[in-house]
């Protein structure tokens, strides 16, 4: 696709006033103009990664180059610069962060509760106690289960956090909970991004369901043996476990793949998530990598617990576990007792560090039926009420369509020859307040359980605490890829990249990857550049399903580089202000898996065309 083929814009759009998006305005070079428009994207890349610098400062220095850019550039007018910013800081806290913060008040007020504590403690008893399994239980399959029903940041945030109790390194729990963030992206929040993308592209959902389910398994296979190679090393991650990570890999690829193309876009995270899950528990009941002691998982024992608990359990005592200078960290080595009076129990040897507390022996049982129902509420509860939230559309309850003054249908996209949209759309029922409502059950056990309604107090005090930061940070990412938007600079990238003829399907992976960079959402990648995908895709004479699922499926590997999903993932484990040193961690392995889909699209296009499923497919025999 090039300046030739973009449809001419019509009188009416100028004699109506609407601002008109150019789409090589420096110097009339198209080329010229793509390198002007992705200065902003260097801005914040280069402010995160070589300058350190925390992520709200990075995204708020991109933001103000963009404003430059767009005014002076892209001949933007300032009113509807501004007015695409404040559409953007909008919709990133409704519904974005609204969704995150329920979630993080949820969690927090497990953690101040003891029953994160508990549900560690199940953890710990129902696995072999080796961090290479955790990572594949946690990391892969409980964070496809939350990338399944939430998404936006919240398996980073609260997925990293219960691998840190479990004693692993802060960042390699974050790098590694990202790099699992992947696959079950396009999937997310039940399946939002493929009928987002299939409303605006007029594909067929289950035709774009199933090319992505043709996709991301192959991808979804390899991975835990990836993940354990960079976290282990080739002979503990690889050589000792590649059973487990052929479990891991093959259960949620089959489950993902099968769900994905025969059944729907709404399910294959959570099933596969699910199912992974279960055969790893199952699987490391029989079989277990051999010992090594750099990689036993360790926990934290608060000295005094039980008795702050018997002193009322007010909440404040949970607070001092966690906040206190009382608190002591102590490792947990995990040694299987012979001992028949210890039976049912697992003795941990627990030397203190940090204070003048003497040396003692723990003994930990294994949670009780019961107290492993207490320890999964949470997380069920989100589950389910979200499963139901979903299908009864619930969210479509009191919505509002709040036209966005001076900016819709007032800028035209020159590119797609049609007026911009610009609409927020308030939903009171959001996804949101179902994780909102999701907690009524858990706080009522939580009440049951004997604590005080002080408790909820203290974790609302946590999560403002954590999410101020990631707040500003999002706010700042979502103006910058708003503004992005209608300014015309994304359409400028876009109509580059699309350029080049017959090695699209690999610059596809790429498009996708820019515009989830910029928003941390595979949804919003696919309302920015689903359509361009389509349209590019027509004029080259390629696939048009390939295309549009690609624009997804490389957008996934970029969620582990976003501002957002980087901020809001270490604002639960003390590394905020050190979002720069993730990211310099994580953005090879992000590089890697996009080039790794743009190869396989071009694979797919030019030697497996059959593969692909025709526009209206509806599903087998359909």
């Amino acid at each position: 696709m090039s300046l030739a083929n973009v449809p001419p814009v019509p009188q009416s759009a100028i004699d109506a006033g609407l601002f008109i998006q150019e789409l090589a305005p420096i110097g009339g070079s198209l080329v010229g103009s793509f390198f002007v428009g992705v200065i902003p994207l260097i801005v914040v890349l280069v402010m995160l990664g070589i300058f350190r610098l925390p992520a709200q400062y990075a995204a708020f220095t991109g933001l103000i180059v963009c404003i430059f850019i767009a005014i002076f550039g892209w001949h933007m007018p300032a009113q509807q610069a501004f007015e695409s910013i404040a559409n953007g800081i909008v919709f990133a806290n409704w519904p974005i962060m609204w969704i995150v913060w329920n979630a993080m008040f949820i969690f927090n007020t497990a953690v101040v509760t003891g029953i994160f504590d508990l549900f560690r403690r199940w953890i710990v008893a129902y696995t072999p106690g080796d961090q290479r399994v955790v990572l594949l239980i946690i990391g892969m399959s409980f964070g496809a289960l939350l990338e399944g029903v939430a998404g936006f940041g919240t398996p980073g945030a609260i997925c990293s956090a219960m691998m840190v109790s479990l004693g692993f390194d802060p960042a390699d729990a974050l790098v590694f909970t990202l790099i699992f963030d992947t696959t079950p992206v396009a999937f997310g929040a039940l399946g939002i991004p493929v009928t987002t993308l299939a409303d605006l592209t007029k594909l067929s959902p289950m035709a774009l369901s199933a090319m992505m389910g043709r996709q991301l398994p192959l991808v979804s296979l390899f991975l835990p043996s990836y993940a354990l190679i960079f976290f282990a090393g080739f002979r503990a991650g690889f050589i000792e476990c590649w059973p487990l990570a052929l479990v891991a890999g093959s259960s949620f690829a089959i489950i993902q793949g099968l769900f994905a193309n025969l059944v729907g876009p709404e399910l294959p995270d959570l099933i596969a998530g699910v199912v992974c899950m279960l055969s790893l528990l199952i699987f490391v009941q029989f079989w277990k990598p051999p010992y090594r002691p750099e990689f036993v998982t360790t926990t934290t024992v608060s000295i005094g617990h039980k008795d702050e608990e018997k002193a009322g359990d007010d909440g404040s005592a949970a607070q001092r576990e966690h906040d206190d200078d009382h608190v002591v960290q102590d490792k947990v080595a995990i040694e299987e007792q012979e001992d028949p009076a210890t039976e049912g129990a697992d003795k941990r040897t627990v030397s203190t560090q940090g204070g003048d507390y003497e040396e003692e022996r723990a003994i930990i049982k294994k949670p009780s039926l019961l107290e492993g129902a207490i320890a999964w509420s949470p997380w069920v509860s989100i589950i389910v009420v979200v499963i139901i939230w979903s299908f009864t559309k619930a969210a479509n309850v009191g919505q509002v369509l709040v036209h966005w003054p001076h900016l819709d249908q007032r800028v035209w996209i020159t590119l797609y020859g049609k007026a911009y949209a610009a609409v927020w759309t308030f939903q009171p029922m959001a996804t949101g307040t179902a994780i909102l409502v999701s907690g009524f059950p858990f706080h009522a056990i939580v009440l049951l359980q004997g604590h005080s309604p002080k408790v909820f107090v203290t974790a609302l005090r946590r999560t403002v605490v954590q999410l101020v930061w990631p707040v500003l940070t999002v706010s700042f990412i979502m103006a910058l890829a708003y503004l992005y938007n209608y300014s015309g600079i994304a359409y400028t990238v876009g109509l580059t990249l699309s350029s080049v003829g017959r090695a699209f399907p690999f610059l596809s992976a790429w498009l996708g990857w820019v515009a989830c960079f910029l928003s941390g959402s595979d949804t919003s990648s696919n309302s920015l550049f689903g359509n361009l995908q389509v349209v590019a895709a027509r004029q080259i004479g390629l696939s048009t399903v390939l295309m549009a699922s690609t624009n997804s499926t490389g957008a996934v590997t970029s969620k582990m580089i976003s501002p957002q999903n980087l901020t809001t993932g270490v604002s639960t484990i003390g590394l905020q202000g050190k979002e720069g040193m993730i990211l310099r961690r994580t953005i090879l392995h992000s590089i890697f898996l996009v080039c790794f889909i743009g190869a396989m699209a071009c694979v797919q296009q030019y030697g497996m065309p059959g593969i692909i499923p025709p526009e209206q497919w509806q599903g087998p025999g359909k």
